[in-house]
């Protein structure tokens, strides 16, 4: 295969689908590092030809100018073979609850790619497998909320160039947005809303997690991102309770359980050290050591009058204020 013809599928490799673009400047620092000697204004040309017959568009709005694959252009890559397009069809229905609206737009291209070759065979047994197969949620579902597109790409941009932003973004229980800047140094996916863990310019020491559905507005101010020294993702989590941990601590719980509602304790552990007795009267005696979590008492508030809990005494004291509660509520 001749140098250039290799040299052009490496471009086309390296060129991201809409809204992100890539300059010809970063295009030739990677056809370097492969080993293509190759000018920009070589590499502008070849784009130029290559656009002439392929969905590539030129974003000259904004400096740097750069190209990008148009948003819904189709894969070049191998033909997916129905396997796949199975594989790939399943985590559709698994990952579209779980993920935020734009979010999922940018890789439904490959799911749909997947289901117009389910749809090629259908009179294969594959088909029919796919048509029998449904993914339903454990809990409550959520919609997604609005994110503002051009501000995440923007700050997933800067989180992995490592620069700073200038935002817009709304505070709770506001209706104006702010202008600040701040230091991206991560995301985290907390059911479908995603946060942006991050420091203010003015602050660089407070670390704070904002979710990115409020911010209206991001874009680069031309700096590099300032990080705190020995900032730790794993940590800020916990000491946050992003992931609702409440102690390092584990909790040793005891848990009584009717038997419609521990039964299901015997096909689908809740931990690997979990001990489950059935009781002569039927109900199933939980015992286990787990994560000192809100989740977990929102798991055990969800059986109701169903369960009851026996240990540690503090955690039944919780619950026994709860009761306590929703009596007054409900009397």
């Amino acid at each position: 295969m001749p140098d250039t013809t290799l040299r052009q599928l490496k471009l086309l490799e390296c060129i991201p689908r809409f809204p992100f673009k890539k300059t010809p400047q970063e295009m030739k620092e990677v056809l370097e590092s492969e080993g293509f000697d190759i000018s920009e204004r070589s590499i502008q040309r070849d784009l130029i030809k290559l656009s002439s017959v392929l969905p590539l568009i030129s974003d000259e709005r904004n400096k740097p100018f750069g190209w990008s694959w148009i948003r819904n252009a189709p894969d070049f890559g191998p033909a997916m073979d129905p396997i796949e397009a199975l594989s790939l069809s399943l985590a559709h229905q698994y990952l579209e609850p779980l993920m935020p609206g734009q979010s999922f737009n940018r890789v439904k291209i490959f799911f749909d790619r997947a289901d117009s070759v389910l749809k090629e065979s259908s009179r294969s047994k594959i088909k029919k497998w796919r048509d029998r197969v449904r993914v339903v949620p454990q809990w409550q579902r959520l919609i997604s909320p609005k994110i503002n597109e051009k501000a995440q790409s923007a700050i997933y941009d800067a989180l992995l160039r490592g620069n700073q932003l200038k935002v817009n973004y709304v505070k709770r229980g506001t209706t104006e947005g702010e202008t600040r800047l701040v230091n991206p140094l991560g995301i985290v996916l907390q059911g479908n809303v995603h946060r942006l863990i991050c420091t203010m310019a003015e602050d660089p020491d407070n670390v704070r997690h904002l979710p990115v559905h409020r911010f209206r507005r991001a874009e680069w101010n031309g700096l590099k991102s300032k990080e705190p020294k020995g900032f730790d993702m794993d940590q800020y989590i916990e000491e946050q309770r992003i992931g609702f941990l409440l102690s390092n601590k584990p909790i040793n719980i005891e848990v009584l359980f009717e038997a419609s509602s521990g039964f299901h304790l015997t096909e689908t552990p809740i931990s690997k050290n979990q001990k489950l007795n059935q009781l002569e009267s039927g109900k199933f005696l939980l015992k286990a050591s787990l994560a000192n979590t809100e989740q977990l008492r929102w798991w055990l508030l969800g059986f109701g009058n169903r369960v009851e809990v026996l240990k540690p005494k503090s955690l039944r004291n919780e619950f026994t204020e709860i009761a306590k509660g929703l009596s007054k509520i409900y009397k």
